[in-house]
């Protein structure tokens, strides 16, 4: 199972702010798939995928702001217990 962590998008900002996810809880990603939009206080851009597999759990929601660093979403296999 893989962490998906909010990265870092800007030396001047450490939060982002989620708009949309592209996939839902269930879907399978890929590596380098868009995984969902965000908005930074300099710019509107994509996050990818940085696995293969399954979106287990998707932690953080649209329309919600979020520092860098955070876990946002879980990616794995199909059955993979998620952490709380």
């Amino acid at each position: 199972m893989e962490a998906i962590i909010m990265p870092a998008l800007g030396q001047t900002s450490d939060e982002a702010y989620i708009q949309e996810w592209y996939f839902k809880e269930g879907d399978t990603v890929e590596m380098g798939d868009p995984l969902l939009s965000v908005e930074t206080d300099k710019a509107q851009l994509d996050v990818e995928c940085v696995a293969d597999g399954i979106l287990l759990k998707i932690v953080a929601q649209a329309e919600q702001t979020v520092v860098a660093g955070t876990i946002i979403a879980y990616i794995g296999d199909e059955g993979e217990t998620v952490p709380e």
